[in-house]
C-alpha cells in the first residue's frame, strides 16, 4: 500500500509522508504489522523511562528532571 498508493501523494498537500515514503516503504515491505508494533513498543519504553517506570531491557534507567 506505501509503494502503490501513500508513496504517490503529492508533497505539497502530504509533506510529511512525501519526506518518510521511501523509507516507510523499505521498513513495510514485509507487512506493516512488525514494524508498527516495533514504534509502539519504542513509544511505551519511551513514556516508561519519562514518567520513572521500570528500567528499560538492557538494566538503565533514563532519569528525567
Amino acid at each position: 500500500m506505501w509503494r502503490t498508493t501513500y508513496a504517490l501523494l503529492p508533497a505539497e498537500t502530504h509533506p510529511n509522508i512525501a519526506a518518510t515514503a521511501r523509507h516507510l516503504v523499505a521498513d513495510t515491505g514485509h507487512g506493516s504489522y512488525p514494524v508498527a508494533l516495533g514504534l509502539l513498543l519504542s513509544a511505551a519504553a519511551a513514556r516508561l523511562a519519562e514518567v520513572g517506570g521500570p528500567p528499560a531491557p538492557g538494566g538503565e534507567r533514563v532519569v528525567t528532571d
